[in-house]
């Protein structure tokens, strides 16, 4: 049977960090709110099979998106965390999908992945189980306390972990939920894969892949959007 590939979107954040009245997946930059252009690309890559979008249980901003209709977008209610709304899209696509089936999940606050990416990991897929997008790190690393630099840390080992990252749908279910079941803190999918012993391959992922956390990131991603058209 030939794999298909599922999407997972967790959008339930309320932003706390970022500020404002509006969670920054709604902010929009060149046109187009931040999740939107990440369900853009994806709908775009002809490989897409579907895209489950988690949002908060008093959303009452995606009805307005572009593709809140799309035949190829399911919406379901999202968790008061990340890895919870992620397991709500996997519970979800576990009940429609093949055993061969992948499942990428992506951060709706970053809205510059392109589809060249998607592609790079669907062919490290073929010969790892899980694969992440991420960046080698090139700043010092400084570890502190009270603002004061108490070791400087090697780098040339680091990676910054993107998303999307990318495993068999029932594996990566399969370890989120274990970790949740256990108190473990999940902060990314490859967190839980790496919990269940599951290798986790690293594609080296561009710079522009940046995750909107300040309100001054809107900005630069405008910047690269106004480029890029």
């Amino acid at each position: 049977m030939t794999e298909r590939y599922w999407i997972a979107i967790p959008a339930a954040g309320r932003s706390e960090r970022f500020g404002g009245s509006t969670p920054k997946q709604y902010c929009s930059v060149a046109g187009a709110t931040l999740l939107d252009h990440c369900l853009s690309v994806f709908l775009e890559w002809e490989f897409c099979h579907t895209v489950v979008v988690a949002v908060s249980a008093d959303d009452h901003q995606f009805h307005q998106s572009r593709f809140a209709q799309h035949p190829h977008v399911v919406v379901v209610i999202g968790g008061a965390q990340r890895a919870e709304s992620v397991l709500n899209c996997l519970d979800y696509i576990v009940s429609q999908a093949g055993e061969n089936d992948y499942v990428m999940v992506h951060d709706a606050a970053r809205p510059l992945l392109q589809i060249t990416q998607l592609e790079a990991l669907r062919l490290a897929l073929q010969q790892h189980q899980a694969v992440i997008l991420a960046q080698p790190l090139s700043d010092t690393l400084k570890r502190g306390e009270d603002q004061l630099v108490v070791a400087t840390l090697p780098r040339d080992q680091l990676w910054a972990a993107q998303t999307p990252q990318c495993a068999l749908v029932s594996v990566l279910r399969s370890a989120l939920a274990g970790c949740l079941n256990r108190g473990l803190t999940v902060t990314d999918e490859a967190s839980a894969l790496e919990a269940a012993n599951i290798p986790v391959y690293l594609v080296e992922g561009p710079r522009r892949n940046f995750k909107i956390t300040w309100p001054d990131d809107l900005a630069l991603a405008q910047q690269v959007l106004e480029n890029q058209q």
